[in-house]
């Protein structure tokens, strides 16, 4: 294969897995917004591994991931549409943690709100939208 036929494919699969991945990262968090004590070596763990997830996450949207194929194959695949939409991605990710941020602000008069179950809710919402956002921005420039 060329890279530009590899360069289309992994296009393509990215698109596919931005919006997955930001829909299982935002669900699965649901289920540990009300845990707010660490009072247990589990605890510990799912914290450490939602900010090794949310790190990978981060480096997949900033970057564009395909960081194990050559810098050929790359620069095919973060041309100057995909930078459109990444940056279109992460400012949909801003505006929804802003939404968020006064959404807790208002939840926080009828129902104590910790700092940590805060942003975790902000942090998850925020890029978990912003790869929602990019896979539909790069389903919709592949398919022009």
């Amino acid at each position: 294969m060329s890279d530009v036929e590899i360069a289309d494919r992994l296009t393509r699969r990215r698109a596919r897995m931005a919006t997955v991945l930001g829909i299982v990262f935002v669900a699965t968090q649901g289920f540990r917004i009300a845990e707010d004590q660490m009072t247990r070596p589990v605890d510990y763990f799912q914290f450490v591994a939602w900010g090794l997830w949310l790190l990978v996450l981060l480096l997949f949207l900033l970057f564009g991931g395909a960081f194990f194929r050559s810098q050929a194959v790359r620069d095919l695949m973060n041309d100057e549409p995909s930078e459109q939409n990444r940056r279109r991605a992460l400012v949909c990710g801003f505006w929804a943690m802003i939404a968020c941020i006064f959404i807790c602000y208002a939840l926080s008069f009828y129902e104590p709100v910790s700092v940590r179950e805060a942003l975790h809710v902000i942090v998850t919402v925020g890029v978990g939208a912003a790869l929602m956002r990019f896979g539909a921005l790069e389903r919709r420039s592949l398919a022009e």
